[in-house]
């Protein structure tokens, strides 16, 4: 359900687009209300430590830049996707995810000098290339589970927390639609009366 998301209802079933878009409601109800995407900060108690979520907020930006439209970071993906590690997902999904986050920096300090989100732009685009290309190289051995590997969650928790927030329906257009009309309905039973 979480790649057809841009497409909403072009791809998706009828009425799974509003399911996704009601449970990226529920997950954003979940987040503290301190903290946020306007504060500069990640709620007080998460396990998106800082280093992680530098990482997380810098690899989002990578996946959908701010251009005409807001980009990932705007649009509060790594908010969302910190309240996923902190109560969304299960332990060994988690435990995964967040393992596979911690090896961002170390790579990129291996092989640049600096953290992920200190690096220049091309240097991110080239290690968020790499690790795509890994994802694709999984997806293709029958042998491999390519959704055990952390970027697969990168990809789909940023596309996933965009397409279900303000800034990310704003930016492909999507008008809310209600499902019933209901005009002008009497509004006590006196007035229904000719």
């Amino acid at each position: 359900m979480l790649g057809g998301v841009a497409s909403g209802s072009l791809l998706m079933p009828s009425g799974a687009f509003s399911e996704l878009l009601a449970w990226g409601e529920r997950v954003r109800a979940s987040m503290p209300s301190n903290g946020g995407p306007d504060s500069g900060s990640l709620p007080g108690a998460t396990l998106l430590t800082p280093p992680r979520a530098r990482a997380m907020e810098a690899m989002a930006d990578v996946i959908i830049p701010e251009t005409d439209t807001p980009g990932a970071a705007e649009a509060g993906v790594t908010e969302f996707v910190a309240a996923l590690v902190d109560g969304w997902l299960d332990d060994d999904h988690r435990d995964r995810f967040l393992a596979g986050l911690d090896t961002v920096d170390p790579t990129a300090r291996d092989r640049f000098g600096a953290d992920f989100a200190d690096c220049t732009g091309e240097q991110r685009d080239e290690l968020v290339g790499e690790f795509d290309a890994e994802l694709t190289r999984q997806r293709e051995d029958p042998d491999a589970r390519a959704s055990r590997y952390f970027f697969h969650d990168v990809k789909r928790f940023t596309i996933t927390a965009y397409f279900t927030s303000e800034a990310g329906l704003d930016a492909i257009g999507h008008r809310t639609t209600y499902r019933t009309y209901e005009g002008c309905v009497p509004l006590s039973p006196r007035e229904a009366r000719p």
